[in-house]
């Protein structure tokens, strides 16, 4: 199954028609994010289809999504920035669930959580193959991955 293309399509849907953002999926395994002060909104489904949708942000890239999603001038992480992020996790888990194959199948998504900090990693437990791409907008590059049991 080609999750990375999944993942191309539900994340530059999303972009275009509800932040009305520009978005560009780079080729190849995303770089590693320097060590800097990151967000990751992530959202785990379960049922017949089982994993986890995180999306990695660098501060600067969240709040820039922000701004041009609630049409705010932020310039520093606030709730309203946490829970933008927490949205975007939600509209992109629920755009890659109804991309799979298996959307007719009994497959439910959780609440979206936000993790803020520097030098952390999210993984899930258990054997999970990870599929990630990283995109480009006007505002930076951020990383979204899919893990699958």
């Amino acid at each position: 199954m080609d999750y990375k293309g999944i993942i191309d399509q539900a994340v530059a849907e999303i972009f275009s028609t509800m932040l009305f953002l520009e978005v560009t999926s780079l080729p190849g395994e995303p770089a590693a994010m320097p060590d800097q002060r990151m967000l990751s909104g992530m959202l785990g489904f379960a049922g017949n289809l089982q994993g986890t949708v995180i999306i990695h942000l660098p501060e600067a890239v969240a709040i820039a999504i922000t701004n041009a999603f609630l049409e705010l001038d932020l310039d520093e992480v606030n709730d309203e920035v946490k829970d933008a992020i927490g949205e975007l996790a939600n509209m992109v888990a629920g755009g890659i669930k109804y991309l799979l194959p298996e959307q007719g199948q009994d497959v439910q998504l959780s609440i979206p959580s936000v993790v803020s900090g520097r030098g952390y990693t999210c993984e899930a437990t258990g054997k999970t193959e990870r599929f990630a791409v990283e995109f480009e907008t006007a505002g930076g590059r951020f990383i979204t991955e899919l893990l699958v049991k």
